[in-house]
């Protein structure tokens, strides 16, 4: 990678609206991009992101702590090498290896980008030269730490796969750290704080139902469907170990209009067929964050158990269109309508024997 090109990477940062925690679910507050940035050129504000490419350095780090996968780089393309290695872009040409893979940051590595380059090479290896504690971009000593320990727990007994090798080199030697092209400056003006201050975060409504949008503030998850396909090209398999995933059971009969509405992403959905509705799961779009226990009737687990071969029914309830109103509800016993069109039988019969001065029976 060159120096040009390299530096040209914060203009290539780009974020996908439809996949943001932030933009489509603000109640979330998901503020991860934003917490890791070391050039604090994310700024979050009510349902929306600001990336300032003037103050990106371009590491990558807000990448790699995106939980749906929403922001992005171009992602690298290694050579057709056993093992690839991927060492950081502040080591000098002189003190490069042959075929090594070049990045703006090791700690800008996704697990997803990881398991992606286990499927062509069979072998990965980081190289950890010993200065990710003094860099402005890495700030902690190990920055690749969460994506290489996700990588390892999906792995299991194949996490001798990827390594991490310590290869010291004096930071004396090492290539200036990526700056930012301007000094951040003061954040808001007057105006901006007060306005920031008194305009309200809008709270979405879950219920809210549309033809193009089944329930509103869903997002996309592009990095889980990359971890799905990748551990299945890993396995050979579609069929996976369900531990590798988040797990949901019911105790009862959850709300599974709201359950569905309540999950961030498409974990969750309500399938509706002619006698029936569906509460379809698909443990790989979970994002394990509990939303959808507020339905009530739902636990969730941090592992499943057996094996994750695709979405599965998680509830299903019986459904009847009253002949009267023709909305879908859901019957009891020998119920032919719906409570709503039952009380206004109950209102009607009340309200006649009013008029003739005669007693009906309640639910004549």
């Amino acid at each position: 990678m060159t120096q040009s090109a390299e530096t040209d990477l914060q203009d290539k940062l780009s974020l996908d609206t439809m996949a943001c925690l932030t933009i489509r679910r603000p109640d979330a507050a998901c503020s991860a991009c934003a917490d890791i940035c070391p050039a604090q050129a994310i700024t979050i504000d009510a349902r929306d992101i600001e990336l300032d490419h003037d103050l990106c350095t371009g590491c990558a780090r807000c990448v790699a702590a995106c939980p749906t996968g929403a922001m992005a780089l171009p992602a690298p393309h290694p050579k057709a090498e056993d093992v690839l290695t991927f060492d950081c872009s502040r080591v000098a040409q002189a003190d490069r290896q042959c075929d090594t893979q070049i990045v703006p940051c090791l700690g800008g590595l996704t697990a997803s980008q990881l398991l992606e380059s286990l499927v062509g090479h069979g072998k990965i290896a980081l190289v950890d030269r010993g200065w990710c504690a003094i860099c402005p971009s890495g700030g902690c000593a190990e920055p690749w730490a969460n994506a290489v320990q996700s990588v390892e727990s999906d792995l299991g007994d194949h996490a001798a796969a990827l390594q991490v090798i310590a290869a010291p080199i004096p930071e004396s030697r090492a290539r200036p750290a990526p700056q930012p092209r301007r000094p951040r400056q003061q954040s808001y003006s007057r105006r901006q704080l007060f306005q920031r201050l008194t305009t309200p975060t809008p709270t979405p409504d879950r219920r809210s139902v549309t033809a193009d949008q089944p329930f509103s503030g869903k997002v996309n998850a592009p990095a889980l469907i990359q971890r799905r396909d990748a551990l299945r090209r890993l396995h050979g398999t579609d069929t996976l170990p369900a531990a590798l995933f988040p797990a949901l059971d019911c105790t009862g009969t959850p709300d599974m209009r709201l359950a569905a509405s309540l999950c961030p992403t498409h974990a969750l959905s309500l399938s509706q067929m002619p006698d029936a509705d569906a509460l379809i799961f698909d443990a790989a779009l979970c994002l394990a964050c509990g939303d959808c226990e507020k339905a009530g009737a739902i636990r969730l687990h941090a592992q499943g158990e057996g094996h994750y071969t695709g979405p599965v029914t998680l509830a299903r309830q019986a459904m009847a269109d009253c002949p009267k109103c023709l909305r879908r509800f859901a019957p009891r016993d020998d119920q032919r309508i719906c409570d709503g069109c039952h009380k206004d039988n109950d209102l009607a019969a009340s309200a006649f024997g009013l008029m003739r001065r005669t007693q009906v029976p309640y639910g004549a």
